[in-house]
């Protein structure tokens, strides 16, 4: 009986995990640096609590100036919420000793780590609002998003 037990029990093993292997994976979210912008119609809507799932942000270029401007103080962004127009330069500058990050909750795009003194921005292309947090302090670092059309 044991006899076919081990080589039952290394086959079950094996089919599971190959479905596990084959699972489709979830794309990576965009970074700075990154070129694609997801596309526009996929805001979420106004008022909403959550993220959209592809929501329309890139990461600004190398040296953007924010036309919003975000402080990152005391491990909390302000203002909260953020308010903006489609094409504004969303900055968050770190006045905090840690690093910190702006990324969307959906995962879509995000900041590179914003060191102390210096500021990370992105770009949306659609009107929505926009849940968004530290990636380093989520749990308590979170913000709202509202852009304008």
């Amino acid at each position: 009986m044991q006899r076919l037990m081990r080589p039952t029990l290394a086959l079950l093993a094996t089919i599971a995990l190959g479905a596990c292997s084959s699972a489709s994976t979830p794309a990576p979210a965009a970074t700075t640096g990154s070129s694609a912008a997801p596309p526009a119609s996929a805001a979420s809507s106004a008022g909403g609590a959550g993220a959209s799932s592809a929501a329309a942000c890139a990461p600004g270029a190398s040296g953007a100036a924010a036309t919003v401007k975000v402080t990152i103080k005391n491990f909390a962004f302000s203002p909260e919420p953020v308010t903006g127009k489609v094409g504004d330069v969303v900055g968050w500058t770190n006045e905090d000793s840690a690093g910190h990050t702006a990324t969307l909750d959906d995962g879509t795009c995000t900041t590179d780590t914003i060191g102390n003194g210096t500021t990370g921005v992105l770009v949306f292309s659609a009107p929505g609002t926009y849940a968004y947090h530290c990636n380093i302090h989520p749990t308590q670092m979170k913000g709202t998003i509202t852009i304008s059309g």
